[in-house]
């Protein structure tokens, strides 16, 4: 019956010889396809600033962080972490996360006209500096292993202009800790700006060197111990969850030492719950979307069903059942939708490319903490959100569909 059915609907035209038919089929294509343009467009940015947004936090802080803390008499003195905690994590941790010890000091860093505090970072030539490179506007990433550019450090652009220093000016930095400060003459390398106005004022990037003869802190230890490569937020909040405990029990048997373990969902919820509310955002527009395309395609089927009731009561004189009809205009309608699912990929994937290649739409950094709207779209998306739009759609169709059970053959061969 099916086949039939597809039968009929291919020789059923969706043009009609009065101008209205035509109208409608017109309107209810060029409907579905702005609908779909608005959905791809919408899942588009969501995916651009959920890309964007993690990458540029998880660029400044680690996935996971675990931090020792100091106790009773030692509270003086910088508490450290060291290298042997790895052996402890090695069963609990996946393959594909990395661990490793780094090095942040709190300092002021003071001109003769202005001061700023900061956080410096200390890196080595084994940490990664894609992030940091993407987002440098002048200068270079120093080499962070060489005795010669030890005191070399990358700023942002935001503490740049607060304390009126340009590219390969030095600074008085004033380190702080264990009661005591020390200071140092850094040179600006690089400068960076990722738009993220918290992290940009507070971050500054030094070699790991320099920290460690600073802060007097031997090979093998560091402030703090950073977790990064694991896959996505359920595994982050899995991990840390698993480190929390294992930590407490080594802590409570009196075969460790006290740390704090952090994951990135802490340590940056406000853009973690921006981004929530984001994907609640676009979940309402594609609610709105669908219903839209849905109301469509029913006028579509009531039109078609008008325009063609002599048709129908022909085919029922000629033995056809209803059912039959019945997937013949479902089948029908589904011409529309395809037409009107096919431009509308058309042109939201044009407009996505020109985006991603051109940035040509710009946003205000200081409200979403990017220049340009972001867009990202894989083919799975794309599949998915065409498969359930069909799937949706031919559910919707069924019920409408039932008003061909209402024709008399009798009376609609004469209909006009």
């Amino acid at each position: 019956m099916m086949r039939l059915a597809l039968f009929l609907a291919r020789r059923l035209s969706l043009s009609s010889r009065s101008k209205g038919g035509g109208a409608g089929v017109f309107v209810a294509v060029t409907g579905i396809a702005l609908a779909m343009v608005v959905m791809m467009l919408s899942v588009s940015i969501m995916m651009g600033f959920r890309d964007e947004i993690r990458s540029k936090v998880m660029g400044f802080d680690s996935q996971i962080t675990i931090v020792p803390q100091a106790y009773g008499a030692s509270a003086s003195v910088a508490p450290l972490v060291s290298k042997s905690l790895a052996s402890d994590l090695e069963d609990i941790l996946p393959p594909e996360a990395s661990l490793t010890l780094t090095v942040r000091q709190p300092a002021i860093l003071k001109t003769p006209e202005n001061f700023s505090g900061a956080v410096i970072k200390g890196l080595d030539n084994n940490f990664d500096h894609t992030f940091l490179k993407a987002n440098l506007v002048e200068g270079t990433v120093p080499d962070f292993g060489s005795d010669s550019t030890m005191y070399h450090i990358v700023i942002s652009k935001i503490l740049a202009g607060d304390l009126g220093l340009d590219l390969g000016d030095r600074m008085d930095t004033y380190f702080l800790g264990n009661n005591s400060y020390r200071v140092r003459r850094l040179k600006i390398a690089g400068i960076y700006d990722t738009h993220f106005t918290e992290y940009d004022r507070n971050m500054v990037f030094a070699t790991l060197p320099m920290l460690a003869e600073i802060g007097d802190i031997p090979d093998g230890f560091g402030t703090l111990m950073e977790i990064n490569g694991l896959k996505d937020d359920a595994e982050i909040d899995r991990v840390s969850t698993m480190i929390s405990n294992r930590l407490l029990e080594k802590s409570y048997s009196g075969t460790g030492e006290n740390f704090t373990v952090l994951n990135i969902h802490d340590t940056a919820s406000l853009f973690f719950n921006w981004l929530a509310l984001l994907d609640t955002n676009v979940t309402v527009i594609l609610a709105l979307m669908s219903i839209l395309a849905a109301l469509t395609l029913v006028s579509s089927m009531f039109i078609l069903v008008l325009r063609r009731v002599a048709s129908i009561g022909l085919l029922k004189a000629l033995g056809a059942s209803d059912r039959l009809v019945r997937n013949t205009f479902i089948l029908l309608t589904a011409k529309i939708l395809i037409r009107g699912l096919a431009i509308g990929n058309l042109i939201a994937l044009a407009l996505i490319g020109l985006q991603a290649y051109t940035g040509v739409i710009p946003l205000d950094p200081e409200a979403y903490y990017l220049d340009h709207v972001p867009v990202a779209l894989s083919w799975g998306a794309v599949i998915v959100l065409n498969a359930a739009a069909i799937t949706i759609a031919i559910a919707v169709l069924i019920v409408p569909s039932a008003i061909i059970s209402t024709i008399k053959p009798s009376r609609a061969i004469s209909y006009e």
